[in-house]
């Protein structure tokens, strides 16, 4: 398809792909991958994609001899093969995930199928095939990792990986003896850090993900000590993320969530609450054994890494491999509605500012330093809040798909390969959120309506070179919206997994009629 077969003149290799291709070529020949202008990622990734130069003796194998082997080590087409290999394997993780959930609440499911019978439908899929429509025959996903993009690799796999170590409850052992329902979990929370401190040195945006991890293996702990007691008594916080803040209040003081106060205000008026609730979480984070291991391993695993990519590249591995992604800023194929902006403020700089260091700084100051630049972190930091001590206690995976998609709409910089950062997660929590209402599908087809718009503006823009900038801006303010909308959606039809095994019950089947 690079050659013009499919449409002429048109490339379907991402640019991405050849930065990474020719930062291999600098490593198999002692450089630095950062001799490459523009490649910003873990010197690692170049080091692996330069095996097949190593195994041909710094030549490019090519394709044209040598069978199959010969087409995967050549340099034209190595890296794609390892990242559908990566995306694969992502797949099967999810394919395995949801299959364990099913399979844990499979009754109520055989009974829904039972419900079925005499009703011919077209769309009627089998679960196997339900699990695997989720990813491995996803459009989005297939094109991006065909085209070369290592997200599958550096991103989705060790996110996926760390969610499957934490999220996967070993078998109940006998509670009498109390560290053998302890010792696992200390374990998983271990190799979960390891996995995750590979994630941020990889792309580090997961960092994002770092407390929600602390409160599920805090939670998991607090259960298994619960068992090992053998206590009937309820224990703080074990009600489920759906109680609020005000409501998790009155759990902390002794009521227990038959006697909650529905009319209660919630603790930020009353600050001693807040200074309450505040220490419960910070003695249930940093005082907690498996999430204090999980943060250790964590950030021990990424420091190390990130220790010997200035070892061997120098401070360049530290500024463009790490630094960099907390100033990123790019107008171009930027689905962010902060785009437009981006894109003047490039435009003054060029014109008034030589010198590129200065240039870089007038550029950072416009975007960064206003108190405007700070506006989108706020719902951000609060979603991230909530999600993390809320619920990701209880549903680990529904609280990182909200923190991933608030991180991505309301970031400065949004690209296709950004969506696969939530969609691997959607899959694990799908099951939970009510899709069946009204509400939903409005939500659902305002995202499409904006998709679209978006995508023919930018055509005109791009390829027709017609000067569409404020409608492409127009286009990304849609979006934006519609992704709040959507997220609004989710977080009002969601279902607890008490809720889900038991249908019709439960305040999220009520906005069916909403």
């Amino acid at each position: 398809m690079d050659d013009g077969l499919l449409l002429q003149g048109v490339r379907y290799t991402d640019i991405d792909y050849d930065v990474f291709t020719d930062a291999a070529e600098h490593v198999a020949h002692g450089r630095s991958p950062y001799a490459r202008h523009t490649y910003r990622y873990t010197p690692f990734l170049a080091k692996l994609l330069a095996l097949p130069l190593k195994v041909n003796g710094y030549h490019d194998g090519g394709s044209s001899g040598g069978g199959l082997l010969g087409i995967l080590f050549s340099t034209r087409y190595f890296g794609k093969i390892l990242f559908c290999i990566a995306d694969v394997i992502c797949g099967c993780i999810i394919v395995l995930l949801r299959r364990r959930k099913r399979i844990s609440s499979g009754g109520n499911q055989n009974t829904k199928e039972e419900g079925r019978r005499g009703r011919k439908r077209l769309l009627d899929f089998s679960p196997q095939l339900k699990d695997s429509l989720w990813w491995l025959y996803n459009p989005l996903p297939i094109n991006i990792c065909t085209r070369g993009s290592a997200e599958s690799l550096v991103v989705l796999l060790p996110v996926l990986a760390t969610v499957a170590i934490a999220d996967i409850y070993q078998v109940q052992l006998p509670s009498s003896i109390r560290w053998k329902g302890i010792l696992p979990i200390m374990v998983r929370a271990c190799l979960a850090g390891i996995v995750h401190g590979i994630g941020i040195h990889a792309k580090l945006y997961p960092v994002i993900y770092t407390i929600s991890f602390m409160a599920n293996f805090s939670y998991q702990q607090q259960q298994r000590e619960m068992l090992g007691r053998k206590s009937t008594q309820q224990k703080p916080m074990d009600v489920g993320w759906r109680y609020l803040l005000s409501e998790q209040m009155q759990v902390i003081e002794g009521r227990g969530p038959s006697k909650l106060d529905r009319r209660s205000t919630f603790p930020w008026k009353h600050p001693t609450r807040i200074l309450v609730l505040g220490a419960f979480w910070i003695q249930r984070l940093f005082f907690t054994l498996s999430s204090i291991l999980f943060l250790v391993f964590s950030f021990g695993s990424a420091g190390i890494l990130a220790y010997l990519a200035v070892h061997y590249y120098g401070q360049e591995a530290l500024d463009e491999g790490l630094l960099y992604h907390f100033q990123r800023v790019d107008h171009r194929h930027n689905y962010s509605m902060y785009w437009y902006w981006i894109y003047l403020a490039r435009g003054r700089t060029e014109v008034s500012v030589v010198s590129s260091l200065a240039e870089k700084a007038a550029e950072h100051a416009l975007l960064s330093s206003s108190a405007w630049g700070y506006i989108p972190l706020v719902p951000q930091v609060l979603i991230l809040g909530f999600s993390s001590l809320g619920i990701a206690p209880y549903d680990l995976s529904f609280a990182l798909f909200c923190q991933t998609f608030a991180f991505v709409a309301f970031n400065k910089v949004i690209t296709a390969q950004y969506f696969t950062w939530y969609l691997c997660l959607l899959p694990l929590c799908s099951d939970r959120v009510n899709w069946n209402s009204k509400r939903m599908y409005l939500s659902l087809g305002v995202l499409v309506v904006s998709i679209i718009t978006w995508l023919l503006s930018a055509f005109t823009l791009e390829m027709l070179g017609w000067k569409s900038h404020r409608q492409v801006w127009m286009a990304s303010l849609l979006f934006f919206l519609a992704n709040v909308v959507v997220l609004l959606s989710i977080l009002k039809g969601y279902r607890s997994k008490k809720e889900v095994e038991a249908p019709g019950e439960g305040w999220a089947i009520k906005s069916k009629v909403s």
